[in-house]
This record gives C-alpha cells, structure tokens and sequence, in this order.
C-alpha cells in the first residue's frame, strides 16, 4: 500500500508541476491541459487523503484545516481554469490561475 501512496504523490507533484508549465500568466495563455492537469492534481489529492485516513498502515496524521483549504482551492483553480481554457488570447486569468495554482503548491510546501 505505501507503494501505491508513493505513485499517486508522484503523480499529484507532477500534475501541479504540469499544469504550472502550461499557463503562461505573461503571455496571458492558458493551454488545454492545464485544466486536465488542475483536475488530475485535485483527484489524486482527494485519494491521497482518502488513503491516508483509511489505511492504518500508512498511519497518516493530518492537518485538516490545511487539507481543507487545499481542496477549496484546487476546486476553484480546477473550475476557473475549464470556464476559461476556450477564451481567446491575452487571457487576464492566466495570470489568476497561475497564482492559484502557486497558492496550492506554497500552502504544501511552507505549512
């Protein structure tokens, strides 16, 4: 099982990481996959709790505060960045949405 919960941060890095790499906040261009990466980092962030709670031996201790603003954010940027992946080019909420999604990956570094 810790195998399983290796793989699935693996993947939860890289779609943050990916989605970072597909908005472009000068340009103002918000690429197709970044909404596809935005939902694939909070689907696996939700399993990743999910497991962590559930199974007793990853024996995962939680701060659900900090989980919780996580999930609002992720959920926003994952709403936000779909409304806007089909707008024309400059995107102001290019700029928006790669703060959000700086905003979620700062929250798990420094907190």
């Amino acid at each position: 099982m810790e195998t399983l919960y290796t793989v699935i941060v693996g993947l939860h890095i890289l779609s943050w990481l990916g989605a970072l790499a597909l908005i472009d906040p000068r340009g103002g261009v918000i690429r197709k996959g970044a909404a596809h990466a935005i939902a694939t980092a909070l689907v696996t962030g939700i399993i990743l709790v999910g497991l962590g709670e559930s199974v007793a031996s990853l024996d995962k201790d939680y701060n659900h505060v900090k989980i919780g603003i996580k999930l609002l954010v992720a959920v926003v940027a994952t709403v936000y960045a779909f409304v806007q992946t089909n707008k024309p080019t400059p995107n102001k909420a290019a700029g928006i949405l790669f703060g959000l999604v700086g905003l979620n990956i700062l929250l798990a570094i420094l907190w």
